[in-house]
């Protein structure tokens, strides 16, 4: 095997430990066509076939992933054996310290019955196989991520995301793969590297990624400012050398051209909840994809309920069917919706919070809440949910410094998310909303929005920064432009019941505490988790000590 990794070393860990896992049939997944067959075969594979009642405990019971979070060390501590102890770890999302991660412990059993054939079907169904190459870009890992050893015993510490993709390579066992951190993914030393691969069937990536690749002006300028850390490298290569004699911006045309065909029979696979429909076309035209020809496998895998659902089903061709994502029977979904919570393949179609029952161990583990919500689709045979999950809303914990043109109360709280249901005023998906009416009004800058609340959370302000590029000219024309993008009935329906005022600033409306340059700087050196890096598309502001519900 001919392989390219920043921690090979891990490989090989992984390689012993999980390669001789045996493959799972998930192309029989497709066959099911009944709720009976998919809800037996679900029981069967996710273990909890023997739990006595276990529709009428989903309906009652819920587990905070807290309760799951284990502390590596004393988990170390304690283990007997000589297999390695391994702990997924979440991003931080949140923008707290590394400090504030929850670890959860993938025990032997787990990456068996779970992660393994979760991972063997999204990547097979995207036609990697022990003849292709693989290229992947995973999160910057953060300080003690890895693997070391105490005392005779090994400890694995890694992003969900690293797991899942060293688990693949380990189970699928391409004839060649690269896997280095997204810090890298422009780095002309790395990117030569992925030039020399033959036969490259997947790119797993974030959109962000194969974004940098795309769109010709960050080539460029990531171009630029790899070459500067590598001035004094010894290191040279026949792409440095192209640089220096074409000069960099000619030679960021020449490298997308080799990128582009290099890469242009591989699958991309990837999330596509934050896509829109301005990055598809940029990625569409890197890759050579006529609109319907799309090759990408979108997925869902979280570190609690490992790899749940993905569109694995093809034509014959192997395109994707769509956008939408058939639901593993893997482990036992259900949905909740204000009280109630019924399971994923008895209840209606639409939007709900996502709960996922597993074992652990030896014990059954009900109903764990992702966070997220998705849409369910379809239930004839394995279910289907939309291709964008949401993110629920959740307390900020990194400080925000406010604009001046605010008056934002001391000690209020901030929220963010991709799905806001606030005393009735829901907000779904606002960065498709708000993506749509920056092109509408010639944005350059990214835009983000505040909703602040009155101190009785009866009244609400959406706060839209009206910048010097922007060709809106105040709130009836952003009202306006908002009545053409997708998800305004939600607003609409609230500035019509007086709910929802709209108003306008001429300065972005917030800042992070410390300056994005130094939280970047610091996330690239580990110090802190990639999610504090994360700027949503909505803020909600509530005034201290009122609560959100």
């Amino acid at each position: 095997m001919k392989f390219f990794d920043f921690d090979p070393k891990l490989q090989s860990v992984f390689n012993e430990t999980y390669s001789r896992i045996h493959p799972t049939d998930w192309r029989s997944w497709l066959d099911i066509s009944s709720r009976k067959e998919y809800e037996s075969l679900t029981l069967e594979l996710s273990g909890l076939a023997n739990v006595d009642d276990i529709f009428e405990r989903i309906k009652r019971e819920v587990t905070d992933p807290k309760q799951l979070s284990v502390e590596p060390g004393s988990l170390l501590d304690s283990h007997k054996g000589s297999k390695p102890v391994v702990c997924c770890h979440t991003s931080g999302t949140s923008g707290g310290t590394i400090a504030d991660l929850k670890f959860y412990h993938i025990s032997e059993e787990l990456a068996k019955r779970l992660w393994a054939p979760g991972m063997r079907a999204i990547f097979e169904a995207s036609e990697l196989s022990p003849d292709s190459s693989a290229v992947i870009f995973v999160p910057n890992r953060i300080s003690g991520d890895g693997v070391t050893h105490f005392n005779g015993k090994t400890l694995v510490k890694l992003y969900s995301s690293e797991f899942s993709q060293r688990l693949m390579l380990s189970l699928i066992k391409p004839h060649s793969y690269l896997l280095y951190e997204y810090k890298n993914s422009n780095n002309p030393l790395i990117l030569e590297k992925v030039l020399s691969l033959e036969n490259i069937s997947i790119v797993s990536a974030p959109a962000s990624t194969i974004l940098g690749w795309a769109d010709l002006d960050k080539l460029h300028q990531s171009l630029k400012n790899s070459l500067n850390t590598l001035v004094g490298s010894r290191e040279s290569s026949d792409l440095i050398r192209m640089i220096s004699n074409l000069g960099v911006g000619a030679a960021a045309v020449e490298l997308q051209k080799l990128l582009s065909k290099a890469l242009s029979q591989a699958t991309i696979v990837f999330s596509i909840s934050s896509m829109t429909e301005n990055d598809w076309s940029k990625i569409r035209k890197f890759m050579g994809w006529k609109r319907g020809s799309e090759r990408y496998t979108n997925l869902y895998v979280g570190s609690e309920v490992g790899p749940f659902a993905a569109n694995i089903d093809r034509d014959d061709s192997g395109l994707p069917l769509s956008d939408r994502m058939l639901v593993f029977p893997l482990s036992l979904p259900a949905v909740r919706r204000g009280e109630k919570i019924e399971p994923i393949s008895r209840t209606r179609e639409g939007l709900s919070r996502l709960l996922v029952s597993r074992l652990n161990g030896s014990e059954p583990i009900i109903n764990i809440d992702t966070g997220d919500v998705v849409t369910i689709v379809d239930q004839r045979g394995l279910p289907k949910i939309g291709g964008q999950v949401l993110r629920a809303a959740f307390p900020l914990k990194i400080g925000l410094r406010f604009s001046s043109e605010l008056k934002i109360l001391q000690g209020s709280k901030v929220f963010v998310g991709d799905y806001f249901n606030i005393k009735g005023l829901e907000i779904v998906n606002p960065h498709r909303l708000l993506t749509c009416l920056s092109s509408k009004c010639k944005m350059k800058e990214r835009l983000s929005a505040l909703i602040v609340a009155d101190i009785d959370m009866r009244q609400f302000v959406m706060i839209l920064p009206i910048l010097q590029s922007s060709r809106c000219t105040g709130v009836e024309d952003i009202k306006n432009k908002l009545s053409q993008c997708p998800g305004v009935e939600y607003i609409r329906r609230a500035i019509q019941g007086n709910q929802l005022r709209l108003e306008t600033i001429s300065s972005q409306p917030f800042e992070t505490e410390t300056p994005k340059s130094e939280l970047l700087k610091r996330v690239k050196n580990g110090e802190l988790p990639k999610g504090i890096l994360k700027r949503w598309p909505l803020y909600l502001i509530i005034p201290s000590p009122t609560l959100a519900h």
